[in-house]
């Protein structure tokens, strides 16, 4: 089922650099021919929220999302995708 994945753009790869990295087989193959960005899942949090997550322990909730456009790092990302079967991976080809 779609859902909308909302977030800030943390590290691209473009479809030509794949190779360069060392890729899940499965992400690679999913992957093949479009651009894979890893995302912080909610946007830029605001002061407050990441004072509040320093001092509990929390962490980041990135995901992985597999596009057909090559975003730049820094950028807000929404986007319908589909999960996956690996695990904080969407599909938004």
């Amino acid at each position: 089922m779609p859902e909308t994945i909302r977030g800030t753009v943390l590290h691209v790869v473009p479809p030509a650099d794949l190779d360069d990295h060392d890729l899940d087989p499965e992400l690679a193959a999913l992957a093949a021919g479009h651009t894979v960005a890893v995302c912080r899942r909610g946007g830029d949090p605001s002061l407050r929220q990441r004072l509040r997550t320093f001092l509990t322990g929390g962490t980041i909730d990135a995901v992985t999302v597999v596009l057909d456009s090559t975003p730049e790092t820094g950028d807000s990302l929404a986007v319908t995708a589909r999960e996956t079967d690996l695990a904080g991976v969407y599909d938004a080809t």
